[in-house]
């Protein structure tokens, strides 16, 4: 009907250029990338109190409170949830799949362990922590069976807020026709609370607070390439489990493997910054497995007579999720001196001319 009555309203005009001007062009407009740009990433300040994500064809950063969230219910075709990593959360099967049947017994017996702490003297903690570099490919949570007699309690510690710590929780999460069913209580307590929660698969995941509910987080998969965040990271350590040592860091940098977004490290001496031409690329092992490619890779974590610093010997190539190549360097650590406030230049590799 729309396309009908423009075409009688041109009909009117004689001409064939008034004609045309009138046509119904329905194709969506294409914005062209931001070429370059430099951004201070705002990470909030010393306490790192947020997640900025960033997409560098717009020049765009979202910063969040890592603290505002407490689940991330993945919205693809699998029924997977990941604890947050970026609290330093840790969770533990119960062996039970009813709330009511988990409490003080169970608390204690992990609060003596040390299994649910992260620290540096927890050689099972990677046991109990969401796959740092991959979440998805190996979560501490089960995925989420068809069959509610098959998911377990867990037993949450949901990390620390700056020094302090949260009330640790016990979970059981279900299906829900095509999204999810969370059923939750203080880990000591009698009292629960169930919501349902579907899935958006404009998002990589839908995200729960205990405190609120449904909570906005991560931009839309397509809307963000990489993030600067604290969070859980891992090294390997041969005498923990399966020998890897997960640990806190300050200074983890995603990219957004579940978006289409990937990562490929160079080194100054390889290819210089200011050298790299887009006929490089195709030399490069871009990797779309692991979201830590550039983790903490791009900074020195500095020593007993030295601070932390921007490691100025590599860079880094940024593919989007629009094929968009990009050439990324960190510049600095700290803002006049305060940390969580790094910056970072890019630029497009245009093709070659």
């Amino acid at each position: 009907m729309k396309n009908n009555r423009l075409l009688t309203i041109c009909s009117l005009f004689i001409g064939a250029s008034l004609f045309s001007s009138c046509k119904d062009d329905s194709a969506p407009m294409v914005i062209p990338p931001d070429e370059s740009g430099w951004m201070e990433v705002n990470g909030g300040g010393a306490t790192y109190p947020n997640t900025a994500f960033i997409k560098l064809r717009s020049s765009e950063q979202t910063a969040v409170k890592r603290t505002d969230w407490d689940l991330a219910f993945y919205t693809g075709s699998d029924f997977k949830v990941l604890i947050n990593g970026t609290t330093g959360a840790m969770a533990s099967a119960t062996g039970k799949t009813s709330l009511e049947e988990v409490g003080a017994e169970e608390i204690s017996a992990a609060e003596s362990s040390g299994e649910l702490l992260l620290s540096f003297t927890n050689l099972e903690g990677i046991l109990h922590v969401d796959d740092p570099s991959n979440p998805l490919e190996n979560p501490i949570i089960a995925p989420i069976s068809a069959s509610d007699d098959e998911n377990e309690v867990y037993l949450l510690n949901r990390g620390t807020s700056g020094a302090t710590e949260r009330t640790w929780k016990k979970i059981k999460i279900t299906r829900a026709d095509s999204g999810y069913l969370l059923e939750h209580a203080d880990a000591t307590g009698n009292s629960s609370s169930s919501l349902e929660i579907p899935k958006d698969d404009s998002y990589n995941f839908v995200y729960v607070s205990f405190e609120h509910g449904l909570v906005e987080v991560e931009p839309a998969k397509a809307d963000w390439d990489i993030a600067w965040t604290a969070g859980t990271s891992s090294t390997p350590y041969p005498q923990a489990s399966n020998g890897t040592l997960a640990y806190f860091f300050q200074d983890l940098v995603y990219h957004n493997i579940y978006g289409g977004t990937t990562t490929a490290e160079v080194l100054e001496e390889a290819i210089p910054y200011e050298n790299f031409l887009h006929s490089d690329i195709a030399s490069l092992d871009f990797n779309s497995d692991n979201r830590l490619t550039i983790g903490s890779s791009w900074r020195g974590g500095g020593g007993p007579n030295s601070s932390p610093a921007v490691l100025e010997d590599r860079y880094y190539i940024v593919k989007d999720s629009e094929d968009n190549y990009y050439k990324l360097r960190f510049l600095s650590l700290t803002k006049d001196g305060e940390r969580g406030r790094p910056s970072f230049e890019y630029e497009l590799v245009k093709e070659d001319v």
